[in-house]
């Protein structure tokens, strides 16, 4: 596949993610302390079951077009990991620090609906999330690449 039609393609899921990174944020119910419990239904994680595939294809582009236009060759490999390895760590603690934020508001008033409910669906599919799997899989691949790299220089030459 031609590099150009890659980058087109994944860009155009990548906006498909965003916007149902937004819709799934949009009909998530918020928990309001002293008020009721909504008994609507959750429409929100029809849009989680979409954005999923979207998601893991999404992946799937980045990974070939950062593999295939060797970008991260290219660079100082080890600095990239750390900053890749850092950048996810803040992802992370953002994301467990919303999930935190989340329990805590809905405070057990929802045990009966167990985890996934109109009110915690961007608990699982938020911009931290997202951030995430996107930093994790860099990290790998930079991870990768200095391997083999460090296993090419290794090898003696005949």
């Amino acid at each position: 596949m031609n590099t150009k039609v890659l980058r087109i393609a994944t860009l155009v899921v990548f906006l498909i993610n965003v916007i149902l990174i937004f819709l799934v944020d949009w009909f998530t119910i918020e928990m309001i302390p002293g008020k009721n419990i909504s008994g609507n239904s959750n429409p929100a994680v029809i849009l989680c079951f979409l954005e999923l595939p979207a998601y893991l294809l999404l992946l799937t582009g980045i990974a070939f077009i950062v593999h295939k236009e060797r970008y991260l060759v290219q660079y100082n490999r080890v600095r990239v990991s750390v900053i890749l390895l850092a950048l996810l760590a803040v992802s992370l603690l953002l994301q467990v620090d919303k999930a935190q934020r989340i329990r805590d508001r809905i405070d057990g008033r929802t045990n009966e609906f167990g985890w996934l409910n109109p009110y915690t669906n961007t608990i699982y599919i938020n911009f931290y999330s997202f951030l995430s799997g996107i930093l994790l899989l860099l990290f790998i691949q930079s991870v990768i690449t200095l391997i083999r790299f460090k296993f090419r220089s290794g090898r003696p030459t005949d």
